[in-house]
This record gives C-alpha cells, structure tokens and sequence, in this order.
C-alpha cells in the first residue's frame, strides 16, 4: 500500500526537515567562521562536490569535472547541480548576515524630479546637436561614469 500525503503536509516537513538542517549545520559554521580563507575555499569545494555526487548519482571524479567546469561548459543538470549544492553551503555554512535594518520610514514616497529648466535646456541642445541614438547612448554612459554625487 502506497502512503499518501497532501503537498501542504508534504512543506510542512520540507519546512521542519530544514530547520533541522540549518539547526544541525550550526557547529559546521562556526568552524568554517574559525578557518582560514583557503580552509574556507577546500570546505567549500569539498562540500559542492559531495553535493553534486548525491544529487546526480555520479561518482567522484565525474562531480569534480562539473565542479571544475564554467557554468557555460556544464550540462543544464549539472549546472542545476552546482547551483543548488553552493545555495545549501552559503545557506548553512556561510550563513551570510542579514543586510542591516533599514530607517524606519514615514510610508510616504518622496517624489524626485529635475529642474525643469535644466531638463528643456539638456532637451534642446541633443536635439539641436543631431546625434544618433547610438552616440546619445554613449553620452549618457560617460555622463554617469564622469559625475559622482556625495
């Protein structure tokens, strides 16, 4: 007889088996926060290879060939792999801070917009100039890379 099991149910483990996980991979992460870079580099390897080796049912060599492939070079598989197995490792081992909290805001969207004047006066001179779209494009480029703003 075959077991069957809703797919609400089925998350509700996901979601249980992963806090398991990450509860379980505290210790990993605070050795990895003790190594040096290089340590950190070989763990990080070793872990994605062995990830990829119990995700594809390959052997050894075969999930170090992926690993040492660009991602233009792997299969849509192994890629799959790859991608998956270095999520799981920053996920657990990595464990990257959250991104600092943010100013509380009043909810209100302060609307910015450029002088008028300015805009008509910029407007005027590239249309009286009769640059292409492209040289247009290029302006634009080297006017954000030559203006910086504190």
């Amino acid at each position: 007889m075959k077991n069957v099991i809703t797919t609400t149910a089925l998350f509700f483990a996901l979601g249980q088996a992963e806090k398991l996980t990450r509860e379980s991979t505290l210790g990993a992460h605070r050795e990895y926060t003790k190594a040096t870079p290089e340590q950190q580099k070989q763990l990080m390897q070793d872990c994605i290879v062995q990830f990829i080796m119990g995700y594809t049912d390959c052997e050894l060599k075969a999930a170090e060939r992926i690993l040492s492939q660009t991602r233009d070079e792997r299969s849509k598989k192994s890629q799959d792999a790859y991608y998956k197995g270095y999520s799981k490792f920053r996920y657990h081992i990595i464990r990257p801070e959250t991104a600092p909290a943010l100013p509380e805001s009043s909810g209100r969207q302060v609307k910015v917009s450029a002088p008028k004047a300015l805009v008509k006066t910029v407007v005027n001179e590239i249309i009286n100039s009769g640059i292409t779209k492209a040289e247009f494009d290029a302006l634009i480029t080297e006017l954000r890379a030559s203006i910086a703003f504190e």
